[in-house]
Protein backbone atom coordinates (compact mmCIF):
# COMPACT_ATOMS: atom_id res chain seq x y z
CA UNK A 1 0.00 0.00 0.00
CA UNK A 2 0.59 3.58 -0.32
CA UNK A 3 -0.05 7.24 0.03
CA UNK A 4 -2.61 6.96 -2.84
CA UNK A 5 -5.04 4.39 -0.66
CA UNK A 6 -4.76 7.73 1.69
CA UNK A 7 -6.03 9.94 -0.73
CA UNK A 8 -8.45 7.17 -1.36
CA UNK A 9 -9.56 6.72 2.22
CA UNK A 10 -9.85 10.59 2.64
CA UNK A 11 -12.34 10.31 -0.53
CA UNK A 12 -14.56 7.62 0.54
CA UNK A 13 -14.61 9.22 4.05
CA UNK A 14 -15.42 12.42 3.05
CA UNK A 15 -17.89 11.33 0.24
CA UNK A 16 -19.89 7.81 1.39
CA UNK A 17 -19.39 7.88 5.05
CA UNK A 18 -18.96 11.48 6.79
CA UNK A 19 -21.34 13.20 4.82
CA UNK A 20 -23.82 11.08 3.48
CA UNK A 21 -27.24 10.03 4.70
CA UNK A 22 -27.58 7.77 3.23
CA UNK A 23 -26.55 3.87 4.58
CA UNK A 24 -27.61 2.16 1.13
CA UNK A 25 -24.64 2.48 -0.55
CA UNK A 26 -23.20 -1.33 -1.16
CA UNK A 27 -19.46 -2.12 -1.75
CA UNK A 28 -19.95 -2.78 -5.60
CA UNK A 29 -21.44 0.71 -5.92
CA UNK A 30 -18.81 2.65 -3.86
CA UNK A 31 -16.07 0.50 -5.76
CA UNK A 32 -17.86 2.07 -9.16
CA UNK A 33 -17.70 5.57 -7.67
CA UNK A 34 -14.34 5.19 -6.71
CA UNK A 35 -12.91 4.31 -9.95
CA UNK A 36 -15.42 6.59 -11.74
CA UNK A 37 -13.33 9.15 -9.68
CA UNK A 38 -9.95 7.54 -10.96
CA UNK A 39 -8.92 5.36 -8.38
CA UNK A 40 -6.98 1.81 -9.30
CA UNK A 41 -8.70 -1.11 -8.86
CA UNK A 42 -6.09 -2.47 -6.61
CA UNK A 43 -5.61 1.05 -4.74
CA UNK A 44 -9.92 0.62 -3.73
CA UNK A 45 -9.51 -3.04 -2.73
CA UNK A 46 -6.94 -2.42 -0.34
CA UNK A 47 -8.91 0.27 1.04
CA UNK A 48 -11.64 -1.95 1.53
CA UNK A 49 -9.36 -4.30 3.10
CA UNK A 50 -8.17 -1.79 5.49
CA UNK A 51 -11.64 -0.96 6.72
CA UNK A 52 -12.08 -4.48 7.15
CA UNK A 53 -9.41 -4.62 9.33
CA UNK A 54 -10.10 -2.06 11.18
CA UNK A 55 -13.53 -3.55 12.12
CA UNK A 56 -12.04 -6.57 12.87
CA UNK A 57 -10.03 -4.75 15.36
CA UNK A 58 -12.78 -2.47 16.88
CA UNK A 59 -14.09 -6.10 18.14
CA UNK A 60 -10.94 -7.53 18.99
CA UNK A 61 -9.74 -4.86 21.28
CA UNK A 62 -13.12 -4.12 23.04
CA UNK A 63 -12.40 -7.26 25.20
CA UNK A 64 -8.84 -6.60 26.07
CA UNK A 65 -8.40 -4.71 29.41
CA UNK A 66 -5.81 -2.04 29.25
CA UNK A 67 -4.36 -0.14 32.16
CA UNK A 68 -6.17 3.60 32.12
CA UNK A 69 -2.41 4.85 33.59
CA UNK A 70 -0.21 2.79 30.98
CA UNK A 71 2.36 5.13 29.36
CA UNK A 72 2.28 3.74 25.56
CA UNK A 73 5.71 3.44 23.62
CA UNK A 74 6.00 3.39 19.99
CA UNK A 75 8.11 0.56 19.01
CA UNK A 76 11.09 0.49 16.22
CA UNK A 77 9.08 -0.19 13.56
CA UNK A 78 5.98 1.82 14.56
CA UNK A 79 8.45 4.37 14.94
CA UNK A 80 9.73 3.90 11.39
CA UNK A 81 6.17 4.37 10.52
CA UNK A 82 4.71 7.10 12.16
CA UNK A 83 7.12 10.01 12.12
CA UNK A 84 7.62 12.21 15.42
CA UNK A 85 5.17 14.98 14.52
CA UNK A 86 2.22 12.30 14.12
CA UNK A 87 3.73 10.36 17.38
CA UNK A 88 3.25 13.40 19.04
CA UNK A 89 0.02 14.42 18.05
CA UNK A 90 -1.59 10.90 18.92
CA UNK A 91 -0.03 11.55 22.41
CA UNK A 92 -1.85 15.36 22.48
CA UNK A 93 -5.38 13.42 21.48
CA UNK A 94 -4.56 10.87 24.18
CA UNK A 95 -4.24 13.55 26.80
CA UNK A 96 -7.06 15.58 25.70
CA UNK A 97 -8.75 12.39 25.95
CA UNK A 98 -10.21 12.46 22.29
CA UNK A 99 -8.18 9.06 22.23
CA UNK A 100 -8.47 6.35 24.94
CA UNK A 101 -6.31 3.58 25.34
CA UNK A 102 -8.06 1.01 23.26
CA UNK A 103 -8.75 3.43 20.15
CA UNK A 104 -5.03 4.77 20.38
CA UNK A 105 -3.88 1.11 20.16
CA UNK A 106 -6.96 0.74 17.02
CA UNK A 107 -5.37 4.06 15.23
CA UNK A 108 -1.44 2.69 15.80
CA UNK A 109 -2.71 -0.94 14.11
CA UNK A 110 -4.66 1.16 11.21
CA UNK A 111 -1.68 3.48 10.75
CA UNK A 112 0.70 0.71 10.64
CA UNK A 113 -1.25 -1.53 7.71
CA UNK A 114 -0.88 1.58 5.72
CA UNK A 115 2.50 0.68 5.44
CA UNK A 116 3.19 4.55 4.37
CA UNK A 117 4.75 7.35 5.77
CA UNK A 118 3.59 10.21 3.50
CA UNK A 119 1.34 11.73 5.50
CA UNK A 120 0.91 15.35 7.68
CA UNK A 121 -1.12 15.26 10.54
CA UNK A 122 -3.61 16.68 8.20
CA UNK A 123 -4.09 13.35 7.12
CA UNK A 124 -3.41 11.97 10.41
CA UNK A 125 -6.78 13.71 11.57
CA UNK A 126 -9.01 12.28 9.33
CA UNK A 127 -7.80 8.80 10.46
CA UNK A 128 -8.63 9.46 13.95
CA UNK A 129 -12.32 10.16 12.87
CA UNK A 130 -12.21 6.83 11.11
CA UNK A 131 -11.87 5.20 13.46
CA UNK A 132 -13.70 7.08 16.17
CA UNK A 133 -16.55 7.00 13.81
CA UNK A 134 -15.79 2.96 13.44
CA UNK A 135 -17.16 2.76 16.74
CA UNK A 136 -20.38 2.61 18.52
CA UNK A 137 -21.13 5.52 21.00
CA UNK A 138 -17.68 8.09 20.27
CA UNK A 139 -19.80 10.40 19.18
CA UNK A 140 -18.57 13.25 22.21
CA UNK A 141 -14.88 11.87 20.94
CA UNK A 142 -15.67 12.41 17.67
CA UNK A 143 -17.23 16.48 17.91
CA UNK A 144 -14.21 17.37 20.26
CA UNK A 145 -11.59 16.00 16.68
CA UNK A 146 -14.03 17.85 14.93
CA UNK A 147 -13.66 20.99 17.05
CA UNK A 148 -10.02 20.62 16.57
CA UNK A 149 -10.04 20.38 12.70
CA UNK A 150 -12.49 22.37 11.87
CA UNK A 151 -13.37 25.38 14.24
CA UNK A 152 -10.77 25.59 16.57
CA UNK A 153 -8.39 28.71 16.23
CA UNK A 154 -5.82 27.13 18.51
CA UNK A 155 -3.29 25.51 16.72
CA UNK A 156 -1.84 22.27 17.51
CA UNK A 157 1.65 22.80 19.30
CA UNK A 158 4.31 19.29 20.29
Amino acid sequence: MNENIVELLLYLFENYIYESDNEDFDKQTIGQGLSSAGFASLTINNAFSWLEDLQVDVGLYQNIPISSDSFRVFTASEQLNIDEESIDFIYYLHNAGILDNIQREILINAIMRLQTNHWDVDDLQWLVLMVLFSQPDQEQAFANLEALMFDSEEIYEH
